[in-house]
């Protein structure tokens, strides 16, 4: 009788875990740019993108917010650049 409560808790458990992936939004790749690198702030992306941009190794770039940053966290930036 042990195991009925484990099999309900375990499957309550990927029942969360697969509704929590699906509503995650999926990150697509944006047509032209190549992504470069992934950051936890989003003036260390822009920085970054800049530099490459002023130094020519890439012509464009965006910084895309993926969890913005709070209070207790870095958050999680994608630099896109365009060659």
């Amino acid at each position: 009788m042990k195991s009925r409560p484990l099999a309900a808790l375990t499957l309550a458990a990927a029942t969360l875990i697969t509704a929590f992936s699906l509503a995650s939004p999926a990150q697509a790749e944006i047509p032209g740019y190549v992504k470069q690198g992934t950051y936890g702030w989003p003036d260390q992306c822009a920085g970054i993108g800049y530099n490459g941009q002023t130094n020519h190794t890439w012509r464009l770039y965006y910084c895309e917010t993926v969890i913005p940053t709070n209070w207790n966290a870095p958050g999680l930036y994608y630099l896109w650049v365009q060659y």
